[in-house]
């Protein structure tokens, strides 16, 4: 192997580490099943990769060839992509954050409740996501208690026999739509075993997912105490918060949150 060779090489080596973090930035970004499916391939790699990239990075500062400044160069866009990633409005979520969203849409959650429970057909549970105006996920349990659940590229080609088993019309489901983007939310999960509920799906943060719960009752006083002692947040009788982790970090809200919020808001 020439001198030329194997410097090129090495320095083809070296980058590595830092495509591998900023695949697992992309992964983050991006959100949805592709995301998922790059996270899953590259996540044993990040910490490794992310000390790797340090070090190199720092040692090549003086940029002393090309692939020295490479390396400078491509870890900048890494730090960049990372705060952007942290910076973007759609990339942050906290209790307070729902607390003020649900103040502002309420009255629309509780006619989108309605709307929705008038709208699909009895003995189905549904599962609807849009990322924009594309379907993201479309989930139908029907009758014969059978799960279809389609997202990406599947749930487009299957839409309209999901929604013929939903009992939905294309318009009830354009005004599902609709009623969600004005509302500033995602989907909804619905299901007929629990009509008096609807979990309506605010808002992704990675993988994470940030839903209210909205009741078309007052909660009973076991349901109070089960969402006091449990790991969602009640901010009224009529709906409480939750969160659902993904493919790593937290599962659910942090007992420390939960405190936080409720010693500010009290819910009854």
């Amino acid at each position: 192997m020439t001198e030329l060779a194997r410097t090129t090489l090495f320095g083809i080596l070296k980058l590595i580490p830092f495509a591998i973090a900023t695949a697992i930035i992309i992964s983050m970004w991006i959100g949805n099943d592709v995301g998922f499916f790059i996270f899953v391939f590259f996540w044993w790699l990040w910490i490794p990769a992310l000390i790797v990239s340090i070090v190199l990075f720092f040692a090549s500062i003086r940029c002393r060839d090309k692939w020295q400044l490479t390396i400078v160069l491509w870890g900048v866009v890494n730090i960049l992509l990372w705060a952007v990633f942290c910076m973007l409005p759609n990339q942050k979520c906290t209790p307070d954050v729902m607390a003020t969203h649900y103040n502002g849409h309420h009255t629309e959650m509780e006619e989108f409740h309605r709307y929705v429970q008038s709208a699909i057909a009895d003995s189905c549970d549904v599962t609807v996501e849009f990322n924009g105006n594309k379907l993201e996920r479309f989930c139908v349990k029907g009758p014969d208690k059978r799960y279809l659940p389609y997202s990406g590229k599947e749930a487009g080609l299957h839409k309209d026999s999901l929604m013929t088993i939903a009992g939905l019309s294309s318009e009830e489901y354009d005004n599902i739509c609709k009623q969600l983007k004005d509302m500033g939310c995602i989907g909804f999960d619905y299901s007929q075993s629990t009509p008096e509920q609807l979990r309506i799906w605010f808002r992704r943060v990675g993988w994470g997912l940030y839903c209210y719960t909205v009741l078309n009752r007052p909660m009973t006083n076991e349901e109070k105490a089960s969402a006091m002692n449990g790991v969602v947040i009640p901010y009224n009788d009529h709906c409480y918060f939750s969160y659902q982790g993904g493919a790593a970090g937290q599962e659910t809200f942090t007992e420390k949150e939960r405190e936080y919020f409720l010693k500010k808001h009290k819910p009854w």
